[in-house]
């Protein structure tokens, strides 16, 4: 088999294949998601890791009764959020971090019961950036949340004009370039990237199983890699390039829709195998020296 003739299998196989219509497993009641873990009670959500009663949202870890979310972590009971992290009880805010109680907010760290504020760090009971006591802010929250959406947000689009924005949001980084990244080193071009060392072009990469991922280069959507290169919505892989839909593979190339494998070549839909090639088991020293030819090409 040379090169020619691996790519023609490839492409026979994958058009045979059955596709799996719905991506997730250990998954209750979560009717018109995918790409959703570990979840219960989740609707029409999507890239999401044990999530609990959250609806129509995307990318949500670990967090509980979200709805209408983007990017939020640790939370709970949090509306029409973008980049919540350990928020509690916040609605219509974006990017906030370790915050309760806040509401059409926007850049906020370790704030609590703030209300229309902007680029505001560790206040309580500020409205439109203007502190108040407790009690002259409940009474004035009771007013403010009677008030059209619409000029609440005009006034809260006003404040941000005039506050400078984060050209590039990262937190315990070190020699990273990209955006919306943390607890990460040495990363290039990478978008909404955590725990992740030695890496580039990445975007939606992070971690559910291990501590953090390393030596990756452009990958979109997965967690948990090592030493892979070109993957896509790809769980727990090692040493593994060119895969599609994979979870827990090792040693392996040119793979879509497979899972708990190791040194596949070539490989869709196939589960708990070893040294398979276009689907079809070789020997170890078979399987080696097969796999080398076609890499020489021609």
């Amino acid at each position: 088999m040379n090169t020619q003739d691996f790519i023609k299998g490839f492409r026979e196989l994958r058009l045979k294949a059955p596709k799996i219509a719905v991506s997730g497993y250990k998954n209750t009641n979560c009717a018109y998601s995918s790409a959703t873990y570990n979840s219960k009670n989740c609707y029409v959500c999507f890239d999401v890791d044990a999530g609990e009663n959250c609806f129509y949202s995307g990318m949500i870890t670990r967090s509980r009764f979200c709805s209408d979310c983007e990017d939020t972590w640790d939370s709970e009971l949090c509306y029409e959020g973008l980049e919540l992290y350990h928020c509690y009880n916040c609605d219509y805010s974006i990017f906030l971090r370790d915050c309760s109680d806040c509401f059409y907010s926007y850049d906020l760290l370790n704030c609590h019961n703030c209300f229309g504020c902007v680029g505001l760090r560790r206040a309580n009971y500020h409205i439109f950036n203007k502190p108040y006591s407790k009690e002259a802010y409940a009474e004035k929250i009771v007013q403010l949340k009677n008030s059209p959406r619409h000029e609440i947000e005009k006034e809260v689009e006003k404040l941000r004009l005039t506050y400078p924005h984060l050209a590039s949001r990262q937190l315990n980084t070190e020699n990273c370039f990209g955006d919306n990244i943390q607890n990460s080193k040495n990363c290039f071009y990478g978008f909404n990237v955590k725990e992740t060392f030695d890496g580039a072009y990445l975007f939606d990469v992070y971690n559910v199983y291990h501590e953090r991922s390393e030596d990756v280069y452009d990958n979109y959507f997965s967690v948990d890699l090592h030493h892979c290169y070109e993957c896509i919505q790809v769980g727990e892989c090692y040493n593994s390039n060119f895969l599609h839909y994979c979870e827990h593979i090792k040693d392996s190339e040119f793979c879509d829709a497979s899972f708990n494998s190791n040194h596949l070549f070539g490989c869709c839909t196939v589960n708990r195998q070893e040294y398979l090639i276009l689907n079809e088991p070789y020997q170890k020293e078979a399987w080696h020296k097969k796999t080398g030819e076609i890499r020489e090409g021609p």
